[in-house]
């Protein structure tokens, strides 16, 4: 297939890329400055220069495509989350966006498929039983209502035509050795530190980011239309996860992190969502496409995880220093 990506160089969007041209396919990729085209041709794509809010710029880049992957986002760091407008440039890419790229999409005779990464995390507090998108009932806050905004307009996509496709994946909360909350979590596990805002039965779903990128690119190639969870197998308790991040760093225990430090930090409705429980079930995708992950908990990837931390961190660099990870 022809496949069209945006946000290509982002921490989802490059093993995705890298894994669709693996698998044979030709990748145009979305590229907004120097520095994207040069990652984006290392990872084996072509760069589109276009703008994502400029319907006769989307249109051309999406000529003679098969399949549109709208990966990209901006997710404001932490420390910015308590300002007003902090979440107005990725609403912008979850609503304008998506409706600029379906248009696009629609007014060409050649795309068939359309992906979007959602979220899992606006489900509501199940405690210990299993939910799934066809069950759990959603408690989104304001800032989630721009990508349900953008779920809705891809699953319509599937009913602008007859062979059309909308696809949409709520992941769980990604973890991995590209993702810098990932390399923080061990970097405060070996000072005897565990970050947690949730009690220690509620249960949050993760997903190893390769693990992800290979839902997408089976999203894509094989699922039908429909909303789907991506998640681990077995997902595991706050307790059970602190416990999997201790064995990791080699410790007996960790203390978590007073929670007036968090309150300073964190913004009082993530908290909020932040302390639900939801062991959520990848049953129906792993069903309908044959998709397994390779990292089924994190008893296995936050090993998987201190392990590479290590590695990297004990690599001397050109100076003879340590190399860190960001």
């Amino acid at each position: 297939m022809i496949i069209f990506v945006t946000g290509a160089t982002g921490v989802l969007g490059r093993p995705t890329v890298q894994r669709l041209v693996q698998n044979g396919h030709q990748v145009r990729a979305l590229s907004r400055s120097e520095a994207n085209r040069h990652i984006i041709m290392e990872d084996g794509a072509i760069p589109m220069a276009a703008d994502l809010f400029d319907p006769l710029s989307v249109t051309s880049a999406l000529h003679d495509c098969e399949a549109v992957l709208h990966l990209a986002t901006r997710i404001p760091p932490v420390s910015s989350m308590k300002n007003p407008g902090a979440w107005d440039e990725n609403d912008r890419i979850r609503r304008e966006g998506t409706h600029c790229l379906i248009r696009a999409a629609e007014r060409t005779s050649s795309v068939r498929t359309f992906v979007y990464p959602s979220v899992s995390i606006f489900y509501g507090d199940a405690g210990p039983q299993w939910v799934s998108a066809e069950d759990a009932a959603i408690e989104p806050l304001e800032i989630h209502r721009s990508t349900i905004d953008a779920e809705n307009a891809v699953l319509g996509f599937s009913k602008t035509g007859p062979h059309n496709k909308g696809v949409v994946l709520r992941f769980g909360n990604f973890y991995g050795p590209t993702s810098p909350d990932s390399a923080q979590t061990i970097a405060m596990a070996r000072k005897g530190f565990a970050i947690s805002v949730a009690p220690s039965p509620a249960y949050k779903s993760m997903i190893w980011i390769d693990d992800a990128a290979s839902a997408i690119v089976e999203a894509a190639e094989s699922a039908p239309t429909g909303l789907y969870d991506v998640v681990e197998d077995d997902p595991a308790t706050q307790f059970e996860a602190i416990a999997a991040i201790a064995t990791a760093v080699r410790r007996r225990r960790l203390l978590k992190l007073p929670r007036v430090l968090l309150r300073i930090a964190i913004p009082k409705n993530l908290r909020d969502l932040l302390t639900r429980s939801q062991r959520i079930s990848n049953t129906r995708f792993r069903d309908v496409t044959g998709w397994r992950p390779q990292v089924p908990s994190q008893r296995i990837g936050w090993q998987m995880m201190a392990q590479k931390d290590k590695s990297t961190d004990e690599t001397p660099s050109l100076h003879g220093t340590s190399k860190h990870p960001a």
